[in-house]
């Protein structure tokens, strides 16, 4: 914009008060809000959302809890394999079957020891004993089923880690792009106050000087210290928020990478929801919270047939070496027992009916909690297209406000300096223009919110929006 010469206007030459203002207050420098060049050293989404996924809290809770649901598969291997051990103790004893029996596998008995009265009265004995017991399960129902129940629960429990990931990218996508939505804010404010501080000076001059009214210079520092109140209240949310994307990504304090001064353009973001709408429409992806709970009410129904299992028999083998002696453990001659075993049960007061009535309640809330989880998620994609489309309308009509704010200002600052406008109403044009153009930032930001909330509410990966990183 070209400044006339004051001369022109005598008094009238608050004009030149008045142009000055309205550079300060409303034609901030498009650079600071539109989309600029990459830098080598800038935070990208993509190092956003790397760094949430190796070291974010949320990402690395959901890993362990995968891990948890694991444990319990391998928990159940004590029904399949071997067990091996070893049997060690020492006793004292003057009992005649017991000092008679122990005699009798130490293979020490002699004829002495049938005197009935050395059977009925022995003298007391020491005993150490050791054994080497291996049992192996041949046939165990409720662990094989137990073990089905187990193996799907943990597939859920992975598929559900899968899903907490995810939200945790959306809710670093969320902190990444609001931060640099309170950075450009600060850039903004930074430039409109240093114009607004020359304005200020050259008001202060042309006051002093008698070219211009007491009211305009007075008016132009009154948006100089409303500017420099919102700069200080944007800073320190610009804080706020770059320490709350470094919490996200796990590395709580560290601020050392600088993020883009910058929204990408209205063009660029609607190019990419173009194309993320694109991949939408032909995936068939779902979603890991519904996988997860319908595994879960898979893994109930066979914990059903756990429960029904309790009334079939259990077989198992045995084999076990043993070693009686007088001093040492594992001394003298060993001897053996080997064995299979076989257990029916029949009747145990009850509990069993209780485990397959708690078994079967549990499978019907299961059965529940999937049909539940994917009608929410079918409300959420609806709500998150609905959200997207709403956003792309907002911000199609910010563009042609901030647009119309641009011609609004010029066509009042010609009337302005023609003595055909106070200067309130130029003032309230030059604010007019500087808000159009951050509600343009934030309408952008809410485009690439509510794309990334859509493909996540999909179940989706949110690569798309690596495209425009700045």
């Amino acid at each position: 914009m070209t400044i006339r010469s004051f001369s022109r206007f005598g008094r009238r030459g608050s004009g030149v008060a008045g142009g000055l203002l309205a550079v300060a207050i409303g034609l901030l420098p498009p650079t600071t809000l539109r989309a600029q060049g990459a830098s080598a050293d800038r935070l990208r989404l993509a190092d956003v959302l790397s760094a949430t996924s190796a070291d974010g809290y949320g990402t690395r809770a959901a890993r362990a809890d995968a891990r948890a649901a694991a444990a319990d598969v391998t928990a159940t291997l004590p029904g399949f394999l071997p067990q091996l051990r070893i049997e060690g103790g020492a006793a004292r004893t003057n009992d005649p079957i017991g000092v008679f029996g122990a005699r009798l596998r130490q293979r020490t008995v002699t004829a002495a020891d049938f005197d009935p009265a050395r059977l009925n009265n022995p003298d007391a004995l020491s005993l150490v004993t050791g054994a080497l017991v291996l049992e192996q399960p041949v046939f165990a129902p409720q662990a094989l089923l137990g073990r089905r129940a187990a193996t799907l629960a943990a597939e859920a429990g992975v598929a559900m880690s899968e899903r907490h990931s995810q939200t945790a990218l959306l809710d670093a996508t969320r902190a990444y792009y609001g931060a640099v939505v309170a950075r450009a804010g600060v850039a903004a404010l930074d430039s409109a106050v240093a114009a607004a501080e020359a304005a200020v000076r050259q008001t202060e001059t042309l006051e002093r000087n008698g070219v211009v009214t007491r009211s305009d210079m007075l008016l132009a520092q009154v948006r100089l210290n409303e500017l420099e109140a919102q700069r200080a209240t944007a800073r320190g949310q610009a804080v706020v928020a770059r320490l709350a994307l470094a919490v996200q990504m796990g590395a709580p304090g560290d601020t050392s990478r600088a993020l883009p001064t910058s929204m990408a353009s209205a063009e660029q973001i609607s190019r990419l929801a173009a194309d993320a709408l694109a991949s939408v429409a032909v995936s068939e992806a779902q979603r890991p919270d519904v996988k997860a709970a319908q595994l879960g009410a898979a893994a109930a129904r066979a914990n059903v047939k756990r429960a029904n299992a309790r009334w079939l028999p259990t077989v198992g083998a045995m084999v076990r070496s043993d070693w009686v002696t007088n001093d040492a453990p594992f001394g003298g001659t060993p001897f053996w027992t080997a064995g299979v075993m076989v257990s029916l049960p029949v009747f145990s007061g009850g509990g069993e009916l209780a485990d397959r009535e708690r078994a079967v309640a549990q499978s019907n809330a299961a059965a529940a909690r999937a049909d539940g989880a994917q009608a929410m998620a079918d409300l959420e994609v609806t709500r998150a297209r609905i959200d997207r489309t709403v956003a792309m309308q907002r911000l199609e009509l910010a563009e042609r406000a901030y647009v119309q704010s641009i011609e609004a200002l010029r066509l009042v600052q010609r009337r302005y300096d023609g003595g055909l406008a106070a200067v309130s109403e130029l003032l309230g044009a030059g604010a007019a223009r500087a808000s159009a153009e951050l509600s343009t930032v934030t309408a952008r930001h809410d485009v690439l919110v509510a794309i990334a909330a859509e493909r996540i509410a999909l179940g989706l990966d949110l690569t798309p929006l690596y495209a425009i990183d700045q």
